[in-house]
């Protein structure tokens, strides 16, 4: 007998191994596992009831209670329940007088293992070696009671057979077989805890951007991961085992080497970038370094994060290059010159030196920008970019403020202000011969020249700003001393800054305050009859009395106040034109009125001169608008289009100052033009000058050949009155007939003209 309960151990042992293969073989859980569990405990029964200890005829025991118990303990539910299948079929295919004790011992066998299942989930008992063992006694005493219960047999003849000796071995055996079920279930689960750290170390090293190493203290790569060997200075191979002073240039592992003790000295994350040449090119690297908590074969150690980063430095280099840099001409920007000129400004304080800052303005930029395009227009600014750099030292600064605006800093000139001075000059005038070279744009030769204005500066007395005011105004007296020249700043220059500005705040605040009236000036035929008037805006500016346009205007066009004074000026202009309807003599009389840019390519332009003439009454047909011909190069297309949808009303219009812009005659015939203004630079030279009365004859000619009227203006003598007439020209204005005069002047004139021809 002893012999036979040692086969039943034997076979739980044999139990334990296939159940390992089949925990092995199917994922936790799953069907497969607990059906393949199911089959093994309950095949596992078969076999120990093919080699029972029969106690009688019919009557036998085995150790299907330990499988069983055990199934349903480790396995649950279905898996005992399948194992019990499978013990129970065979069971009932031996039959016997203890059949339905022995189906009965398989299903409590089953539900000892469950309710054992529950206490452990409920903390009520533990898995131990000992819980188990009374956890086998138990199962086998009661499989013996029930045996018991067969016919023919006693409890005492159950004991006297088998006795203490069956429930010790039943009950160590259970102990066993759980104990190494025990040990499989946690080394399956020490072994899927491991391989999902490793599945999680391979997903983390795989989602490592490029490189990850583990160096040792003396710098020596112990351990190389990556999925991009071209990044590498040399093979996985090559450098596992060896410094980075072998494998790296000096400077990089130089950098390796510092940033290696830093991080191992302080425990914290430390990092460094670097530049290497790989074989996939030059590259740029981040490397992060942390010291391991553990030594690395005895030695102490550091993980090293490397990342390429070469893509990030080069948009960090055009983020840079957007914010410091003026994209057409890579020049720095107003940013970078700022930042320059205050470094400048505390370097020149500290040395003693003066420095100097050079505004620098391309005059008529815009005449040859209209003329030939934009794409030579930039062309000339980049030229022109090349050439200031060409002309002052490399320590020196060419920025680019926008439009045609440069600007220079020469930041160490000489601690005498004279010969400082002398130095910015000697560069100003190199520079003016320099940008007066011809430029070659779109095949032809151009002079685009320039004024510079000059400051120099030595110490804090003045901020970066303030410097750069007075190099701004420098440079628009260098513009009002004719151009081509450069002018240093004078302290005169500030107070008419101030004066400037003075008269900008009055000229906003005079705005809509009825500070503003117009003057007239007659408009004469060749028989000196009135046939209309110019409008032309007066300021009657507080305390100073009437302010001429000469002074103001331009203050206005500076300001961006042009539209407004232009609205202004058709307001008057319309109002005194419905005025006219009433007076005699002033019937048919056209009034002109100019108009700016800024307004005819305004949005809403159009409507705002219709309501206008709505509001005030003034009669369309009787209204002449007049534009110069640089106002039309901006936007051809748009100019014609407003004109157009005016001309349907009626009103007319006027190109003024004929002949001294780039008129395409192309142009001038789609536009809806009724009259040409000879310009007075023309008239002033007449009779004598043969190339003003050449032109003379030209814009006659032409007028002729579009059906066009022409006016003289600027007519202050006979003799160009006479030689206007003598060359086809009908209308005149001009000091010859009369100058600007108050709205009243003009009506008591009109007055007299109607009383005269009355008398006649």
């Amino acid at each position: 007998m002893m012999l036979d309960l040692l086969q039943a151990t034997a076979l739980l042992l044999a139990l334990c191994l296939l159940q390992g293969v089949n925990a092995r073989l199917h994922k936790p859980g799953s069907v497969a596992a607990t059906l393949g569990a199911g089959l093994i405990y309950g095949l596992a029964c078969v076999a120990g009831m093919m080699m029972p200890i029969a106690l009688a005829p019919g009557v036998i025991v085995d150790p299907r209670s330990v499988v069983l118990s055990l199934a349903a303990l480790f396995g649950g539910p279905l898996t005992g329940a399948i194992a019990a299948t499978v013990a129970g079929a065979y069971r009932l295919a031996l039959g016997g007088n203890g059949l339905t004790t022995g189906l009965v011992t398989i299903v409590a066998a089953v539900l000892l293992g469950l309710a054992y299942r529950r206490g452990v989930a409920h903390g009520w008992v533990r898995r131990a070696p000992l819980s188990l063992f009374a956890f086998g006694v138990l199962t086998h005493f009661i499989s013996l009671l029930l045996i018991a219960q067969v016919p023919g047999q006693s409890l005492s003849r159950m004991f006297d057979t088998l006795g203490l000796p069956y429930l010790l071995i039943m009950g160590v055996g259970t102990a066993l077989l759980g104990l190494l079920l025990l040990d499989l279930e946690e080394r399956l689960a020490t072994q899927r805890a491991l391989m999902a750290s490793e599945a999680r170390l391979r997903a983390i090293t795989a989602a490592v951007p490029d490189l990850l190493f583990v160096v040792d203290e003396d710098g020596r790569f112990v351990e190389v991961i990556t999925r991009q060997d071209e990044l590498l200075a040399a093979p996985p191979s090559a450098l596992v085992g060896r410094r980075a002073q072998e494998v790296l240039p000096a400077p990089q592992a130089e950098l390796v080497h510092q940033v290696l003790g830093e991080a191992l000295a302080s425990g914290e994350r430390c990092s460094v970038r670097y530049a290497l040449d790989t074989p996939a090119g030059h590259r740029d690297f981040q490397a992060w370094v942390q010291a391991m908590d553990a030594p690395f074969d005895g030695r102490r150690a550091a993980v090293m994060l490397v990342q390429d980063i070469t893509q990030n430095v080069a948009s960090e280099a055009e983020v840079r290059m957007l914010a410091y840099y003026d994209p057409l001409t890579e020049l720095p920007n107003r940013r970078l010159l700022t930042e320059r000129l205050e470094r400048a400004i505390v370097d020149n304080a500290r040395s003693g030196e003066h420095g100097a800052l050079m505004f620098i303005d391309l005059d008529d930029f815009k005449n040859i920008n209209d003329l030939l395009g934009h794409h030579s227009g930039d062309q000339l600014l980049r030229e022109t970019g090349q050439r200031l750099q060409a002309t002052v030292r490399e320590s020196d600064t060419v920025a680019r403020f926008g439009g045609d605006e440069f600007v220079i800093l020469l930041a160490h000139l000489a601690e005498a202000e004279a010969e400082a001075l002398a130095a910015a000059c000697h560069v100003a005038d190199k520079l003016l011969e320099r940008l007066g070279t011809p430029y070659r744009l779109a095949g032809l030769d151009r002079v685009c020249t320039a004024s510079i204005g000059l400051v120099l500066f030595n110490g804090h007395d003045h901020t970066a700003d303030e410097l750069m005011q007075r190099a701004d105004l420098s440079m628009y007296e260098a513009k009002r001393s004719g151009k081509n020249t450069a002018s240093v700043f004078d302290p005169q220059m500030r107070a008419e800054l101030a004066t400037r500005l003075q008269l900008e705040a009055e000229l906003r605040s005079a705005l809509g305050a009825g500070a503003f009236a117009i003057h007239l000036q007659p408009q004469v035929d060749a028989c000196g009859r009135l046939i209309g008037a110019e409008a032309l805006l007066r300021w009657e500016r507080a305390g100073h009395g009437m302010t001429p346009p000469g002074v103001f205007i331009p203050i206005a066009e500076r300001a961006g106040l042009m539209p407004d004074l232009g609205r202004e000026a058709m307001a008057l202009a319309c109002r005194e034109l419905a005025r006219w309807s009433g007076l005699p003599g002033a019937r048919d009389l056209v009034l002109a009125v100019n108009i700016s840019a800024a307004q005819i390519y305004q949005p809403g332009f159009v409507e705002e001169v219709i309501a206008l003439l709505a509001r005030t009454g003034a009669p369309a047909e009787r209204l002449k608008l007049e534009l110069t011909e640089s106002l039309l190069l901006t936007d051809v297309e748009r100019a014609i289009e407003a004109m157009a949808r005016l001309r349907e009303m009626g009103i007319r219009f006027s190109i003024d100052d004929f002949g001294t812009g780039y008129s395409s005659l192309s142009y001038l015939q789609r536009l809806p033009l009724d009259e040409l203004k000879i310009d007075r630079a023309f008239v002033r030279n007449l009779p004598d000058n043969a190339n003003s009365l050449a032109i003379v004859r030209t814009i006659m000619a032409l007028a002729e050949a579009l059906h066009i009227r022409v006016v003289a203006e600027g007519v202050e003598t006979a003799g160009q009155h006479a030689c206007l007439l003598n060359n086809g020209c009908d209308a005149f204005q001009g000091f010859l007939f009369a100058r600007p005069e108050p709205v009243a002047t003009f009506e008591a004139r009109l007055a007299a003209t109607s009383r005269a021809v009355t008398a006649q």
